[in-house]
């Protein structure tokens, strides 16, 4: 009896989760505010070098991984799905990182928040 009404808890959750994905329209560039008005949808004017440039800074690190790996530009495209001229092009950018970077998220997706510093993290900070 308790797995059955697990069960139907579970699978009423799961539906009203796909029930709100498909509400907001999947993977969309538009803003976070756009959606359908009462004249028809909205579209958010979406500006495809920063669509590019993005996907770019986020793709570079791995093109980078790859030919430092030995991999021929021909594997690299076919695996990553980028342009022959992008391949340099992520090699000097890639040189121009520091050490961790992070690419920023692209315009209209705001930041995850960062993670509260432990009580126990640092000793002069309790002091």
């Amino acid at each position: 009896m308790k797995r059955t009404i697990g069960l139907l808890l579970a699978t009423a959750g799961l539906a009203l989760l796909v029930a709100g994905c498909a509400e907001q329209g999947g993977g969309s560039a538009s803003s976070p505010g756009a959606g359908a008005s009462a004249g028809g949808s909205q579209t958010a004017a979406v500006n495809t070098n920063d669509i590019r440039d993005f996907n770019l800074r986020v793709k570079c690190p791995g093109v980078h991984e790859l030919k430092a790996h030995g991999w021929s530009d021909q594997q690299i495209m076919q695996q990553l799905s980028v342009a022959q001229e992008d391949i340099p092009a992520c090699e000097h950018w890639s040189q121009q990182q520091q050490r961790g970077y992070t690419p920023p998220p692209p315009a209209g997706v705001s930041a995850a928040a960062k993670p509260a510093p432990s009580a126990g993290a640092s000793p002069s900070a309790a002091q």
